[in-house]
Protein backbone atom coordinates (compact mmCIF):
# COMPACT_ATOMS: atom_id res chain seq x y z
CA UNK A 1 0.00 0.00 0.00
CA UNK A 2 1.31 3.45 -1.08
CA UNK A 3 2.52 5.38 1.75
CA UNK A 4 0.20 8.33 1.16
CA UNK A 5 -2.87 6.30 1.51
CA UNK A 6 -1.53 4.44 4.84
CA UNK A 7 -0.93 7.91 6.62
CA UNK A 8 -4.48 8.81 5.16
CA UNK A 9 -6.04 6.18 7.18
CA UNK A 10 -4.30 6.50 10.76
CA UNK A 11 -5.17 10.22 10.67
CA UNK A 12 -9.18 8.89 9.96
CA UNK A 13 -8.70 6.95 12.51
CA UNK A 14 -7.25 9.72 14.49
CA UNK A 15 -9.47 11.44 14.11
CA UNK A 16 -12.55 9.12 14.62
CA UNK A 17 -10.51 7.63 17.91
CA UNK A 18 -10.65 11.31 19.15
CA UNK A 19 -14.48 12.15 18.18
CA UNK A 20 -15.58 9.19 20.50
CA UNK A 21 -13.79 10.15 22.91
CA UNK A 22 -15.08 13.56 23.21
CA UNK A 23 -18.75 11.93 22.91
CA UNK A 24 -17.86 9.76 25.68
CA UNK A 25 -16.85 12.81 27.82
CA UNK A 26 -19.76 14.68 26.58
CA UNK A 27 -21.90 11.91 27.14
CA UNK A 28 -20.54 11.38 31.26
CA UNK A 29 -20.73 15.23 31.72
CA UNK A 30 -24.74 15.12 30.72
CA UNK A 31 -25.17 12.09 32.95
CA UNK A 32 -22.92 12.97 35.89
CA UNK A 33 -25.60 13.76 38.74
CA UNK A 34 -25.85 17.44 39.57
CA UNK A 35 -26.03 18.81 42.92
CA UNK A 36 -25.29 17.86 46.06
CA UNK A 37 -26.85 14.40 47.63
CA UNK A 38 -26.84 15.99 51.26
CA UNK A 39 -28.35 19.36 50.42
CA UNK A 40 -31.23 18.11 48.88
CA UNK A 41 -31.33 15.19 51.75
CA UNK A 42 -31.81 18.09 54.30
CA UNK A 43 -34.09 19.69 51.98
CA UNK A 44 -36.16 16.62 51.69
CA UNK A 45 -36.16 16.06 55.37
CA UNK A 46 -37.14 19.91 56.08
CA UNK A 47 -40.41 19.04 54.56
CA UNK A 48 -41.24 16.11 56.50
CA UNK A 49 -40.21 18.51 59.76
CA UNK A 50 -43.08 20.85 58.45
CA UNK A 51 -46.14 20.51 60.57
CA UNK A 52 -47.89 17.07 60.52
CA UNK A 53 -51.79 16.58 59.20
CA UNK A 54 -54.33 17.02 62.13
CA UNK A 55 -55.49 12.62 61.28
CA UNK A 56 -51.94 11.53 62.11
CA UNK A 57 -51.84 12.90 65.57
CA UNK A 58 -55.34 11.35 66.53
CA UNK A 59 -56.65 15.09 67.66
CA UNK A 60 -59.81 15.01 69.13
CA UNK A 61 -62.06 16.74 70.65
CA UNK A 62 -63.29 16.22 74.21
CA UNK A 63 -66.16 17.49 76.40
CA UNK A 64 -64.23 17.77 79.35
CA UNK A 65 -61.42 18.92 81.14
CA UNK A 66 -59.80 17.03 78.66
CA UNK A 67 -60.78 19.35 75.40
CA UNK A 68 -57.86 19.81 73.19
CA UNK A 69 -55.47 17.79 75.40
CA UNK A 70 -54.94 15.91 71.89
CA UNK A 71 -54.19 18.63 70.12
CA UNK A 72 -51.81 20.25 72.42
CA UNK A 73 -50.19 17.04 71.99
CA UNK A 74 -50.01 17.24 68.98
CA UNK A 75 -48.47 20.67 68.46
CA UNK A 76 -45.69 19.62 70.88
CA UNK A 77 -45.11 16.63 68.52
CA UNK A 78 -44.98 19.19 65.52
CA UNK A 79 -42.30 21.53 67.27
CA UNK A 80 -40.30 18.63 68.37
CA UNK A 81 -39.76 16.78 65.32
CA UNK A 82 -36.57 17.63 63.19
CA UNK A 83 -34.59 16.21 61.10
CA UNK A 84 -30.92 16.64 60.66
CA UNK A 85 -28.87 14.95 57.46
CA UNK A 86 -25.57 13.62 59.21
CA UNK A 87 -22.65 12.49 57.00
CA UNK A 88 -19.85 11.50 55.71
CA UNK A 89 -21.72 10.65 52.78
CA UNK A 90 -20.44 7.99 50.34
CA UNK A 91 -21.08 8.41 46.77
CA UNK A 92 -21.22 6.35 44.12
CA UNK A 93 -21.61 7.27 40.16
CA UNK A 94 -25.75 7.24 40.73
CA UNK A 95 -26.22 6.41 44.44
CA UNK A 96 -25.29 8.33 47.83
CA UNK A 97 -25.77 6.93 51.36
CA UNK A 98 -25.53 8.70 54.93
CA UNK A 99 -27.18 9.07 57.93
CA UNK A 100 -30.65 10.75 59.18
CA UNK A 101 -30.57 11.80 62.92
CA UNK A 102 -34.37 12.25 63.86
CA UNK A 103 -35.54 14.05 67.33
CA UNK A 104 -39.01 13.56 68.06
CA UNK A 105 -41.46 13.43 70.76
CA UNK A 106 -41.23 10.42 72.73
CA UNK A 107 -44.93 9.29 74.29
CA UNK A 108 -43.78 6.38 76.64
CA UNK A 109 -41.41 9.26 77.94
CA UNK A 110 -43.87 12.02 78.08
CA UNK A 111 -46.01 9.33 80.02
CA UNK A 112 -43.58 7.49 82.39
CA UNK A 113 -44.46 8.43 86.41
CA UNK A 114 -47.37 10.96 85.19
CA UNK A 115 -49.72 8.54 87.86
CA UNK A 116 -47.40 9.92 90.48
CA UNK A 117 -47.88 13.39 89.52
CA UNK A 118 -51.37 13.10 89.16
CA UNK A 119 -51.39 11.08 93.11
CA UNK A 120 -49.16 14.27 94.55
CA UNK A 121 -52.22 16.60 92.97
CA UNK A 122 -54.45 14.26 94.51
CA UNK A 123 -53.20 14.25 97.92
CA UNK A 124 -53.53 17.87 97.50
CA UNK A 125 -56.64 17.90 96.95
CA UNK A 126 -57.69 15.37 99.29
CA UNK A 127 -56.22 17.75 102.30
CA UNK A 128 -58.33 20.58 100.99
CA UNK A 129 -62.08 18.42 100.45
CA UNK A 130 -64.80 18.36 103.04
CA UNK A 131 -66.01 15.24 101.98
CA UNK A 132 -64.81 12.09 100.28
CA UNK A 133 -67.71 12.77 97.91
CA UNK A 134 -66.27 15.81 96.45
CA UNK A 135 -63.27 13.31 94.97
CA UNK A 136 -64.31 9.65 94.78
CA UNK A 137 -67.75 7.66 93.74
CA UNK A 138 -69.44 5.56 96.52
CA UNK A 139 -67.65 2.57 95.66
CA UNK A 140 -64.06 4.22 96.56
CA UNK A 141 -62.79 5.10 93.04
CA UNK A 142 -62.08 8.66 91.37
CA UNK A 143 -64.24 10.31 90.32
CA UNK A 144 -64.04 10.38 86.53
CA UNK A 145 -64.08 13.77 85.61
CA UNK A 146 -61.03 14.28 88.61
CA UNK A 147 -59.29 11.64 86.65
CA UNK A 148 -59.69 13.68 83.32
CA UNK A 149 -58.73 16.95 85.35
CA UNK A 150 -55.71 15.48 87.01
CA UNK A 151 -54.50 13.85 83.95
CA UNK A 152 -55.17 17.42 82.14
CA UNK A 153 -53.03 19.51 84.54
CA UNK A 154 -50.06 16.71 84.39
CA UNK A 155 -50.33 16.50 80.83
CA UNK A 156 -49.71 20.27 80.08
CA UNK A 157 -47.06 20.67 83.05
CA UNK A 158 -45.19 18.03 81.07
CA UNK A 159 -46.25 19.77 77.74
CA UNK A 160 -44.99 23.15 78.20
CA UNK A 161 -41.32 21.59 78.34
CA UNK A 162 -41.92 18.99 75.54
CA UNK A 163 -38.28 19.07 74.39
CA UNK A 164 -37.11 17.48 78.04
CA UNK A 165 -39.41 14.52 76.75
CA UNK A 166 -37.82 14.04 73.52
CA UNK A 167 -35.92 11.28 71.76
CA UNK A 168 -32.77 10.91 68.98
CA UNK A 169 -32.81 7.69 66.53
CA UNK A 170 -30.03 7.76 63.47
CA UNK A 171 -31.45 5.88 60.37
CA UNK A 172 -29.11 4.71 57.54
CA UNK A 173 -30.56 6.40 53.72
CA UNK A 174 -29.64 5.78 50.59
CA UNK A 175 -30.06 7.99 47.93
CA UNK A 176 -30.22 7.39 44.07
CA UNK A 177 -30.30 10.00 40.94
CA UNK A 178 -33.12 9.52 38.84
CA UNK A 179 -35.01 12.15 36.68
CA UNK A 180 -32.26 15.01 37.28
CA UNK A 181 -32.43 14.86 40.80
CA UNK A 182 -31.62 12.71 44.15
CA UNK A 183 -34.70 10.93 45.37
CA UNK A 184 -35.27 8.39 48.12
CA UNK A 185 -38.05 7.42 50.47
CA UNK A 186 -38.64 9.09 53.54
CA UNK A 187 -41.97 8.10 54.92
CA UNK A 188 -40.52 5.38 57.10
CA UNK A 189 -38.59 8.33 58.99
CA UNK A 190 -41.92 9.50 60.61
CA UNK A 191 -42.92 8.54 63.70
CA UNK A 192 -45.88 6.34 65.08
CA UNK A 193 -48.99 8.21 65.12
CA UNK A 194 -49.70 10.67 68.17
CA UNK A 195 -51.95 8.35 70.48
CA UNK A 196 -55.20 9.79 71.46
CA UNK A 197 -54.85 10.60 75.75
CA UNK A 198 -51.51 8.59 76.13
CA UNK A 199 -51.73 6.46 79.22
CA UNK A 200 -54.48 7.85 80.32
CA UNK A 201 -55.87 4.60 81.31
CA UNK A 202 -52.63 3.58 82.32
CA UNK A 203 -52.67 6.52 85.01
CA UNK A 204 -56.20 6.71 86.25
CA UNK A 205 -56.02 3.14 87.27
CA UNK A 206 -52.77 3.32 88.92
CA UNK A 207 -54.21 6.07 91.20
CA UNK A 208 -54.70 5.49 95.30
CA UNK A 209 -57.43 7.27 96.44
CA UNK A 210 -56.48 9.25 99.69
CA UNK A 211 -59.55 9.02 102.09
CA UNK A 212 -59.96 12.30 103.91
CA UNK A 213 -59.65 11.73 107.98
CA UNK A 214 -62.24 13.87 110.43
CA UNK A 215 -61.68 14.29 113.72
CA UNK A 216 -64.74 15.96 115.83
CA UNK A 217 -63.89 18.75 118.70
CA UNK A 218 -63.80 17.59 122.39
CA UNK A 219 -67.27 19.43 123.04
CA UNK A 220 -70.36 19.73 121.69
CA UNK A 221 -72.37 17.14 119.77
CA UNK A 222 -71.95 15.47 116.26
CA UNK A 223 -72.54 16.26 112.90
CA UNK A 224 -75.74 15.15 111.97
CA UNK A 225 -75.83 11.59 110.06
CA UNK A 226 -77.45 11.29 106.51
CA UNK A 227 -80.52 9.55 107.09
CA UNK A 228 -80.06 7.58 103.55
CA UNK A 229 -77.25 5.65 105.71
CA UNK A 230 -79.68 3.92 107.79
CA UNK A 231 -81.02 0.60 107.20
CA UNK A 232 -83.76 -2.01 108.51
CA UNK A 233 -83.74 -5.30 106.99
CA UNK A 234 -84.69 -8.91 108.04
CA UNK A 235 -82.63 -10.53 105.12
CA UNK A 236 -78.87 -11.10 106.49
CA UNK A 237 -77.44 -11.04 102.80
CA UNK A 238 -78.36 -7.61 102.81
CA UNK A 239 -75.78 -7.21 105.65
CA UNK A 240 -73.50 -9.37 104.09
CA UNK A 241 -73.86 -7.34 101.16
CA UNK A 242 -73.56 -4.34 102.75
CA UNK A 243 -70.34 -5.22 104.90
CA UNK A 244 -68.48 -6.48 101.25
CA UNK A 245 -68.94 -3.13 100.32
CA UNK A 246 -65.37 -0.97 99.77
CA UNK A 247 -66.27 1.82 102.54
CA UNK A 248 -67.43 -1.00 104.88
CA UNK A 249 -64.32 -3.03 104.21
CA UNK A 250 -62.17 0.32 104.58
CA UNK A 251 -63.63 0.62 108.65
CA UNK A 252 -63.15 -3.10 109.41
CA UNK A 253 -59.61 -3.15 107.96
CA UNK A 254 -59.44 -6.79 108.30
CA UNK A 255 -61.03 -7.17 111.67
CA UNK A 256 -63.39 -10.10 112.44
CA UNK A 257 -66.66 -9.10 113.20
CA UNK A 258 -68.86 -10.48 116.12
CA UNK A 259 -71.47 -10.28 114.04
CA UNK A 260 -72.98 -13.67 112.00
CA UNK A 261 -75.20 -13.74 109.53
CA UNK A 262 -76.17 -17.47 110.32
CA UNK A 263 -77.06 -16.85 114.09
CA UNK A 264 -80.74 -17.04 115.11
CA UNK A 265 -81.79 -13.48 115.21
CA UNK A 266 -85.07 -14.45 116.46
CA UNK A 267 -86.74 -13.09 113.25
CA UNK A 268 -86.31 -9.77 114.40
CA UNK A 269 -84.40 -6.52 111.97
CA UNK A 270 -81.02 -6.21 111.91
CA UNK A 271 -80.30 -2.21 112.14
CA UNK A 272 -77.59 -0.60 110.32
CA UNK A 273 -75.58 2.65 109.24
CA UNK A 274 -72.73 3.08 107.39
CA UNK A 275 -71.06 6.14 105.54
CA UNK A 276 -67.22 6.33 105.50
CA UNK A 277 -66.24 7.11 109.11
CA UNK A 278 -68.45 4.59 111.29
CA UNK A 279 -70.28 1.15 110.49
CA UNK A 280 -73.00 0.09 113.22
CA UNK A 281 -74.91 -2.88 113.06
CA UNK A 282 -77.63 -4.22 115.90
CA UNK A 283 -78.96 -7.06 116.01
CA UNK A 284 -81.03 -9.77 119.06
CA UNK A 285 -80.83 -13.15 119.52
CA UNK A 286 -81.26 -15.47 121.90
CA UNK A 287 -78.53 -14.91 125.19
CA UNK A 288 -79.31 -17.33 127.80
CA UNK A 289 -82.91 -17.81 127.32
CA UNK A 290 -83.67 -13.88 127.56
CA UNK A 291 -83.48 -11.17 124.41
CA UNK A 292 -79.54 -10.29 124.15
CA UNK A 293 -79.27 -7.25 121.90
CA UNK A 294 -76.05 -5.95 120.45
CA UNK A 295 -74.79 -3.21 118.67
CA UNK A 296 -71.34 -3.38 117.00
CA UNK A 297 -69.38 -0.29 115.84
CA UNK A 298 -66.84 0.37 114.15
CA UNK A 299 -65.08 4.22 113.51
CA UNK A 300 -62.95 5.56 112.13
CA UNK A 301 -61.61 8.21 114.50
CA UNK A 302 -61.26 8.23 118.50
CA UNK A 303 -63.25 11.51 118.68
CA UNK A 304 -66.40 9.73 117.47
CA UNK A 305 -66.86 8.08 120.73
CA UNK A 306 -68.04 10.36 122.67
CA UNK A 307 -69.47 10.92 126.40
CA UNK A 308 -72.74 12.88 127.13
CA UNK A 309 -73.76 14.18 130.64
CA UNK A 310 -76.89 16.29 130.88
CA UNK A 311 -76.83 19.65 130.26
CA UNK A 312 -72.91 18.76 129.61
CA UNK A 313 -73.00 19.71 133.50
CA UNK A 314 -71.25 17.44 135.87
CA UNK A 315 -73.64 16.42 138.88
CA UNK A 316 -76.59 18.66 137.44
CA UNK A 317 -79.74 16.46 139.12
CA UNK A 318 -81.82 17.13 135.36
CA UNK A 319 -82.42 13.83 133.67
CA UNK A 320 -83.13 13.14 130.32
CA UNK A 321 -84.20 9.75 128.71
CA UNK A 322 -81.87 7.51 125.93
CA UNK A 323 -83.55 9.00 122.99
CA UNK A 324 -83.75 12.50 124.16
CA UNK A 325 -79.94 12.30 125.22
CA UNK A 326 -79.39 10.69 121.38
CA UNK A 327 -81.61 13.40 119.66
CA UNK A 328 -79.32 15.99 121.72
CA UNK A 329 -76.26 14.64 120.47
CA UNK A 330 -77.24 13.31 116.83
CA UNK A 331 -75.85 10.13 118.01
CA UNK A 332 -75.87 7.50 115.42
CA UNK A 333 -76.00 4.89 118.11
CA UNK A 334 -75.99 5.43 121.68
CA UNK A 335 -76.17 3.85 124.90
CA UNK A 336 -76.46 4.18 128.45
CA UNK A 337 -74.07 4.90 130.67
CA UNK A 338 -73.31 4.26 134.18
CA UNK A 339 -76.26 6.99 135.33
CA UNK A 340 -73.23 8.38 137.31
CA UNK A 341 -75.65 10.79 139.25
CA UNK A 342 -78.54 8.04 140.69
CA UNK A 343 -77.98 8.72 143.96
CA UNK A 344 -75.82 6.08 144.99
CA UNK A 345 -72.10 6.60 146.79
CA UNK A 346 -69.64 7.74 144.78
CA UNK A 347 -67.10 4.58 142.95
CA UNK A 348 -64.03 4.96 141.43
CA UNK A 349 -63.04 7.44 139.11
CA UNK A 350 -65.35 10.55 137.35
CA UNK A 351 -63.27 11.73 134.63
CA UNK A 352 -65.13 14.04 132.28
CA UNK A 353 -63.65 16.38 129.64
CA UNK A 354 -60.03 15.10 130.84
CA UNK A 355 -60.26 16.22 134.37
CA UNK A 356 -61.05 14.13 137.15
CA UNK A 357 -64.38 15.39 138.93
CA UNK A 358 -64.68 13.24 141.76
CA UNK A 359 -63.13 9.87 143.00
CA UNK A 360 -63.54 7.11 145.50
CA UNK A 361 -60.27 5.43 145.35
CA UNK A 362 -60.98 2.94 147.97
CA UNK A 363 -63.83 1.62 146.26
CA UNK A 364 -65.05 0.42 142.67
CA UNK A 365 -63.78 -0.40 139.27
CA UNK A 366 -63.45 2.14 136.78
CA UNK A 367 -63.44 2.07 132.61
CA UNK A 368 -61.46 4.98 131.18
CA UNK A 369 -61.35 5.56 127.60
CA UNK A 370 -57.81 6.89 126.33
CA UNK A 371 -57.51 9.51 123.34
CA UNK A 372 -57.11 6.23 121.22
CA UNK A 373 -60.51 5.06 121.93
CA UNK A 374 -58.64 2.03 123.92
CA UNK A 375 -60.30 0.79 127.30
CA UNK A 376 -58.46 1.28 130.27
CA UNK A 377 -59.57 -0.76 134.13
CA UNK A 378 -58.63 0.90 137.48
CA UNK A 379 -59.36 -0.81 140.47
CA UNK A 380 -59.77 -0.83 144.15
CA UNK A 381 -56.51 0.45 145.80
CA UNK A 382 -54.64 0.97 142.64
CA UNK A 383 -53.80 4.85 143.35
CA UNK A 384 -52.42 6.13 146.78
CA UNK A 385 -53.68 9.36 146.20
CA UNK A 386 -55.93 11.54 143.91
CA UNK A 387 -52.53 13.69 142.75
CA UNK A 388 -51.53 9.86 141.15
CA UNK A 389 -55.17 9.25 140.00
CA UNK A 390 -54.85 12.65 137.92
CA UNK A 391 -50.99 12.07 136.88
CA UNK A 392 -52.20 8.10 135.62
CA UNK A 393 -54.93 10.36 133.68
CA UNK A 394 -52.70 12.51 132.40
CA UNK A 395 -50.46 10.20 131.06
CA UNK A 396 -52.82 8.23 129.82
CA UNK A 397 -54.80 10.80 127.64
CA UNK A 398 -58.38 10.15 129.09
CA UNK A 399 -61.06 12.11 127.97
CA UNK A 400 -63.99 10.47 129.95
CA UNK A 401 -64.86 7.83 132.06
CA UNK A 402 -67.78 5.54 132.93
CA UNK A 403 -67.67 3.98 136.31
CA UNK A 404 -70.25 1.04 137.39
CA UNK A 405 -68.05 -1.85 137.10
CA UNK A 406 -67.39 -4.55 137.40
CA UNK A 407 -64.39 -4.85 135.17
CA UNK A 408 -65.58 -8.31 133.16
CA UNK A 409 -62.43 -8.87 131.15
CA UNK A 410 -58.98 -7.18 130.60
CA UNK A 411 -56.52 -7.71 127.86
CA UNK A 412 -58.30 -10.98 127.03
CA UNK A 413 -58.32 -12.25 130.59
CA UNK A 414 -61.56 -13.06 132.48
CA UNK A 415 -61.24 -11.30 135.66
CA UNK A 416 -65.27 -11.36 136.48
CA UNK A 417 -65.24 -11.00 140.07
CA UNK A 418 -67.75 -13.53 142.78
CA UNK A 419 -69.12 -10.68 144.00
CA UNK A 420 -69.51 -6.46 143.61
CA UNK A 421 -70.34 -3.31 145.43
CA UNK A 422 -73.56 -3.48 143.75
CA UNK A 423 -75.50 -4.76 140.45
CA UNK A 424 -77.26 -8.05 142.08
CA UNK A 425 -73.90 -9.58 140.36
CA UNK A 426 -74.87 -13.38 141.53
CA UNK A 427 -79.23 -12.78 141.00
CA UNK A 428 -80.73 -12.78 137.68
CA UNK A 429 -81.07 -9.17 136.38
CA UNK A 430 -81.31 -7.22 133.22
CA UNK A 431 -77.68 -6.58 132.21
CA UNK A 432 -75.90 -4.03 130.44
CA UNK A 433 -72.05 -4.05 129.16
CA UNK A 434 -69.29 -2.58 126.94
CA UNK A 435 -66.47 -4.38 125.07
CA UNK A 436 -63.62 -3.48 123.00
CA UNK A 437 -63.38 -6.16 120.19
CA UNK A 438 -60.33 -4.47 118.72
CA UNK A 439 -58.88 -0.99 117.65
CA UNK A 440 -61.87 1.60 117.35
CA UNK A 441 -64.01 -2.09 117.43
CA UNK A 442 -66.48 -2.03 120.20
CA UNK A 443 -69.63 -3.97 121.22
CA UNK A 444 -72.63 -3.20 123.53
CA UNK A 445 -74.52 -5.51 124.65
CA UNK A 446 -78.24 -5.73 126.80
CA UNK A 447 -79.68 -8.82 128.19
CA UNK A 448 -83.41 -8.39 128.91
CA UNK A 449 -86.62 -10.08 130.10
CA UNK A 450 -89.11 -10.67 128.08
CA UNK A 451 -92.64 -12.13 127.76
CA UNK A 452 -93.31 -14.73 127.06
CA UNK A 453 -90.68 -16.67 125.57
CA UNK A 454 -87.47 -15.36 126.70
CA UNK A 455 -88.99 -14.28 130.52
CA UNK A 456 -85.72 -15.14 132.31
CA UNK A 457 -82.60 -12.61 133.74
CA UNK A 458 -79.33 -13.74 134.21
CA UNK A 459 -76.44 -13.33 136.31
CA UNK A 460 -73.54 -11.07 135.80
CA UNK A 461 -71.27 -14.22 135.11
CA UNK A 462 -73.45 -15.03 132.30
CA UNK A 463 -73.53 -11.66 130.89
CA UNK A 464 -69.46 -11.75 131.59
CA UNK A 465 -69.66 -15.45 129.43
CA UNK A 466 -71.58 -13.57 126.90
CA UNK A 467 -69.10 -11.24 126.14
CA UNK A 468 -66.01 -13.44 126.03
CA UNK A 469 -68.04 -15.41 123.76
CA UNK A 470 -68.57 -12.45 121.50
CA UNK A 471 -64.78 -11.73 121.23
CA UNK A 472 -64.55 -9.30 123.53
CA UNK A 473 -60.74 -8.61 124.83
CA UNK A 474 -61.85 -6.13 127.28
CA UNK A 475 -65.30 -5.57 128.78
CA UNK A 476 -66.94 -3.44 131.26
CA UNK A 477 -70.40 -3.87 133.75
CA UNK A 478 -72.45 -0.77 133.12
CA UNK A 479 -75.94 0.10 135.42
CA UNK A 480 -78.30 -2.46 134.07
CA UNK A 481 -81.89 -2.82 135.00
CA UNK A 482 -84.44 -0.19 133.27
CA UNK A 483 -81.25 1.82 132.56
CA UNK A 484 -79.73 -0.75 129.84
CA UNK A 485 -80.44 1.20 126.48
CA UNK A 486 -79.34 0.70 123.17
CA UNK A 487 -80.24 3.18 120.33
CA UNK A 488 -79.80 3.50 117.20
CA UNK A 489 -81.03 6.69 114.64
CA UNK A 490 -82.83 7.45 118.03
CA UNK A 491 -84.73 4.07 118.13
CA UNK A 492 -84.95 2.31 121.25
CA UNK A 493 -83.85 -1.77 120.09
CA UNK A 494 -83.85 -3.70 123.48
CA UNK A 495 -86.83 -4.27 125.51
CA UNK A 496 -86.34 -2.59 129.18
CA UNK A 497 -87.33 -3.09 132.32
CA UNK A 498 -91.35 -2.07 132.82
CA UNK A 499 -91.32 -0.99 129.18
CA UNK A 500 -90.32 2.00 129.41
CA UNK A 501 -87.32 4.39 129.02
CA UNK A 502 -85.98 5.85 132.02
CA UNK A 503 -84.67 9.12 132.61
CA UNK A 504 -80.82 9.47 133.28
CA UNK A 505 -77.89 11.33 134.13
CA UNK A 506 -75.39 10.63 131.01
CA UNK A 507 -75.20 7.93 127.74
CA UNK A 508 -72.58 7.55 125.57
CA UNK A 509 -72.88 7.42 122.15
CA UNK A 510 -71.16 7.03 118.72
CA UNK A 511 -71.30 9.95 115.98
CA UNK A 512 -70.52 9.82 112.55
CA UNK A 513 -67.50 12.31 111.72
CA UNK A 514 -68.69 13.66 108.12
CA UNK A 515 -69.33 17.17 108.73
CA UNK A 516 -72.80 18.85 108.47
CA UNK A 517 -73.60 20.08 104.70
Amino acid sequence: MPVQRKKRRISLLSVLVLLFLICAVAALALLRPKGDPAQALQARLDMLSAPVDPSLTGRSAEPSALAGIDAEIAEAYDRCLRFEARGPFSQKPRSASGTVVRTSLDTELLTRGLSDEMQAALTERASAAKRSAELYTPDGAVLPELCETLYADAMRARLAHAEDYCRTDEYPVTMTFEDGEWQTDLTSLLPDRVPSKPGYEVACTALTPVYLHYTLPPTGPGPVPNPACYGETRDPQDIARLLESPTAQRLIGGQELDFDPKRDMLGRPFYYYLDETILALVWQQDEHGAVGTFAEVLISDPSQLRRKLADDTFGTLQYYTPSEFAAQTNAVLACSGDFYNSGRADYGLYVYNGELMRSNLSYGQSCLFNNEGDMLFTYENQFGSVEEAERFIRDNHVPFSLSFGPVLIDEGQDVTPYDYLFGEVREGYARCCVGQLGKLHYLMMTINCEYPDHDVYVTLRQAADSMIAHGCVNAYTLDGGQTGSILIGGKLINPVQFGTEREMSDIFYFATALPDE
